[in-house]
């Protein structure tokens, strides 16, 4: 789908300033989608991997992507897991606001996990974000 253009290509890797093409355009396609026909599992895993691995997409393409980001049917606990593991100070990981979006999108898909009782064997991950105001 639409969502492998992203993911597959370079576009994400590459800095905004030496794309050859524009990215907006496909982001809007792939968030229009989304939208309309939500996210499979499979696509939902490519996204969620876009999303937690530090790329070079702004801002507001990360954004709205989380936004529309919805659930077809049930959450994977591998994909519950990348989220979570995404959370957190450090190099790698996403922009505060990035990981703001992201926890706010797992309580809203709650009641969409496979398995919810996943979600208390990374309390301890959780709980140590608690001094993080952005996240909290």
């Amino acid at each position: 789908m639409l969502t492998e253009r992203i993911a597959s290509s370079s576009a994400a890797k590459v800095p905004a300033k030496r794309r050859k093409l524009p990215i907006k355009s496909t982001i809007e396609k792939v968030t229009g989608a989304l939208y309309d026909w939500g996210s499979l599992p499979q696509e939902l895993s490519r996204v969620v991997d876009l999303l937690t691995i530090r790329s070079q997409l702004d801002q507001a393409s990360l954004g709205s992507l989380i936004r529309n980001l919805y659930p077809v049917g049930k959450i994977a606990d591998e994909t519950v897991l990348r989220v979570v593991g995404a959370l957190g100070h450090g190099q790698l990981k996403p922009s505060l606001a990035v990981q703001a979006l992201l926890l706010r999108w797992l309580v809203m898909v709650y009641y969409l996990l496979e398995n919810p009782s996943v979600l208390s064997k990374t309390y301890a991950v959780l709980f140590n974000l608690l001094p993080t105001a952005a996240i909290r």
